[in-house]
């Protein structure tokens, strides 16, 4: 049947899930930029407090996107088909954003902000084992090019709808398109035909069953001897040997086997370590600077969406850098994109009350920001596929 063949097929799964990429970041970049406003306008928290409660709620999404990539990740991994927590999830984002579109309340909203970290959890571990499995290794680089795209695409739509609906429109307003995009989701989600999970008992293929022969070079993958466990000479392996340790291994090793590879693969190690920090410095960015400019500068909250538009605007160059990590690796753009990113977060420690055009001045250093973050975040994204279906995260 034709029908189920193209909901079946890689285009419309990759399509799927980047639209699932889509909707969390339109929702973050929806909420983000107008949280200093709600918490005023709304909640009636004091100006003074503003930043502390600002800080909180994004602090809970991202301890709930941490800990729910760990449950979910491993739940993806033993459930028959990854279609179920992919649902789950565009659940509790639904109720979680109509409970901040009509609550007055603290507590409910930090409840809710909650809910949508386990919900863009959902996304971040089985939506992307999803593409994985359907891609695999070979062109990773440039399917994750495409789904940060579709991240940076909704991270541009929430902040340049949200603060105009929210100024001239509205509370309530500015989540009718949220609620929109969550319904056609679900007509998604539900259509989609994802590929059943490999249980237990199953042979690995090469990729899986060495999580560190995604992340080797050419010149490395080519070198028998590289990656290979220490307990066996590969002189003296037989191909009895090879079989019985390629049937013996499989899709779900022991948790020690998976601590051990986790910490063993150094390239991973480092790629959690730079995205930890990168994800910190925007995330701070996040924090501050709708705090900062309304306090200090008086922008409304369409200009501080602006602000947050030109910065994911960048991310548009997505696709060509995910290209580069497919045709030459990922050392040389993650490298290139934390290099640029040092002069634009030093440039925003001179912006002050003394700042000549404080707009363009905040606009262009933003604008800096998420174009070395465009060229750095594919490849960190691309050091992980190694490890896709074997500790789940």
């Amino acid at each position: 049947m034709y029908g189920a063949s193209f909901r079946s097929s890689d285009g419309f799964i990759i399509f799927v899930v980047g639209a699932a990429v889509f909707t969390d970041m339109m929702l973050y970049g929806l909420i983000v930029p107008m949280l200093p406003y709600v918490l005023v306008d709304r909640v009636g928290i004091s100006p003074e407090d503003i930043q502390k409660w600002n800080s909180i709620l994004l602090g809970v999404f991202g301890g709930a996107l941490m800990f729910g990539s760990l449950v979910f990740g491993w739940i993806g991994d033993r459930v028959n088909t990854r279609q179920t927590p992919f649902l789950l999830g565009l659940i509790a984002l639904g109720l979680s954003t109509l409970a901040i579109a009509i609550t007055r309340q603290l507590p409910i909203l930090l409840a809710a902000r909650i809910f949508q970290g386990l919900s863009s959890a959902v996304v971040a571990s089985v939506g992307y084992a999803i593409l994985f499995d359907v891609v695999g290794s070979e062109k990773i680089g440039q399917a994750l090019g495409y789904i940060s795209m579709g991240q940076s695409v909704g991270l541009m739509v929430g902040p340049a709808i949200g603060g105009p609906l929210y100024e001239y429109g509205g509370y309530f307003v500015t989540f009718i398109p949220a609620f929109v995009l969550i319904a056609v989701e679900i007509m998604l989600r539900s259509l989609v035909v994802i590929p059943p999970t490999k249980r237990k008992g199953q042979p690995l293929t090469n990729e899986v069953e060495n999580p560190n022969a995604a992340l080797l070079s050419n010149e490395d993958a080519a070198n028998p001897s590289y990656g290979t466990s220490p307990q066996v000479d590969q002189k003296d392996a037989s191909p009895e040997g090879d079989s019985q340790n390629l049937t013996t291994t499989t899709l779900h090793p022991s948790n020690s086997t998976k601590l051990t590879l986790f910490f063993t693969s150094p390239r991973i190690l480092t790629a959690l370590a730079v995205l930890f920090a990168l994800n910190t410095v925007l995330t701070l960015y996040d924090a501050i600077i709708p705090v900062y400019v309304r306090a200090t500068f008086a922008f409304t909250a369409a200009n501080a969406s602006a602000l947050f538009l030109i910065m994911v605007s960048a991310f548009l160059l997505s696709p060509l850098a995910g290209h580069i990590v497919d045709r030459h690796g990922t050392a040389f753009p993650a490298t290139i994109g934390m290099l640029l990113l040092c002069a634009p977060v030093f440039g925003m420690s001179f912006i002050n009350t003394n700042t000549a055009n404080p707009f363009f001045a905040i606009a262009g250093l933003q604008f800096a920001i998420g174009f070395a973050a465009a060229i750095c975040l594919p490849a960190l994204m691309a050091e992980g596929r190694g490890g896709v279906g074997v500790w789940g995260y």
